[in-house]
């Protein structure tokens, strides 16, 4: 004679609730991972361009770097700076000496 064996209806209900509950927190979990791999693919763009300037850069320092010419051009600048201020030092000099000479007329 077989054995006869059966599942309540309580029993399916709660396996079901378990699977659901188990489905809902896989689907939060790949939509977070989504998401994540989102950012660092962004993450990844960034790094990319950044990487793209500093090569730029390195490329335009050992061009500057071949001729010396930033040397001269420092150095030029350099002067530029000391002259302006040289004129300002006297051009202020000048007024104070125009102002009191003016002051004694």
């Amino acid at each position: 004679m077989a054995k006869l064996f059966y599942i309540t209806l309580h029993e399916l209900q709660a396996e079901k609730d378990a699977l659901v509950k188990e489905f809902t927190e896989l689907k939060t979990k790949i939509i977070n991972v989504e998401s994540d791999v989102v950012k660092m693919k962004n993450n990844l763009n960034a790094l990319s361009g950044a990487v793209q300037q500093c090569d730029k850069l390195i490329q335009t320092a050992t061009e500057h770097g071949k001729n010396d010419d930033w040397v001269n051009d420092f150095y030029k600048q350099h002067v530029k700076e000391k002259k302006k201020k040289k004129w300002k030092l006297w051009n202020n000099i000048l007024k104070t000496k125009s102002m009191t000479i003016l002051k004694k007329i």
